[in-house]
């Protein structure tokens, strides 16, 4: 990556000790690592328009947000959860999780009202859809895994503010 190359953050894994059982504890560790995947789904999706003019990196990261998903199903699964979000809940993960589901409750796509054209329940419409998370909201989910003095690279991310709409 050359000059663009940032140097390798140290992770904490326990949150700043908000997650102590992390390393010795099933669910924690298995709903860490769901959280983990389902930021890394909307981080893809988040980012797909910066690269859509180049096909092959378009085709690769929506490759890893396929597979990403899956993961993070896969481990709702493991632990005894449906494999799919509703609305903004975050099941039963700590409230060190909760940014990375906010958003997840919106119904509509493309500015067209899902509900209201389907007649499905909010819940159900937003069971459908991951929604995208700018860069800035994907780093400040991780920061709390990040040891203190690590500087993340300026985002670059197209949106000029970071909102979360739910309608």
């Amino acid at each position: 990556m050359g000059r663009y190359a940032i140097s390798k953050p140290a992770f904490d894994l326990t949150a700043g000790g908000a997650l102590p059982d992390v390393l010795t504890n099933f669910n924690t560790f298995f709903g860490l690592g769901q959280t983990f995947e389902d930021n890394g789904v909307r981080a893809i999706k988040g980012q797909a328009p910066n690269v859509q003019s180049n096909k092959f990196i378009l085709t690769t990261a929506l490759r890893f947000h396929s597979v990403e998903g899956r993961h993070a199903s896969e481990l709702r699964r493991i632990r005894g959860q449906k494999g799919w979000i509703t609305l903004n809940d975050r099941g039963n993960l700590p409230a060190i999780s909760q940014g990375v589901y906010n958003g997840e409750a919106r119904t509509r796509q493309g500015g067209i009202n899902l509900v209201a054209l389907t007649g499905f329940s909010r819940e159900t419409v937003s069971e459908a859809f991951d929604e995208p998370l700018t860069g800035r909201r994907v780093l400040r989910n991780i920061r709390p895994f990040i040891q203190p003095g690590f500087r993340f690279p300026v985002d670059n991310s197209r949106e000029a503010e970071d909102t979360e709409t739910e309608s």
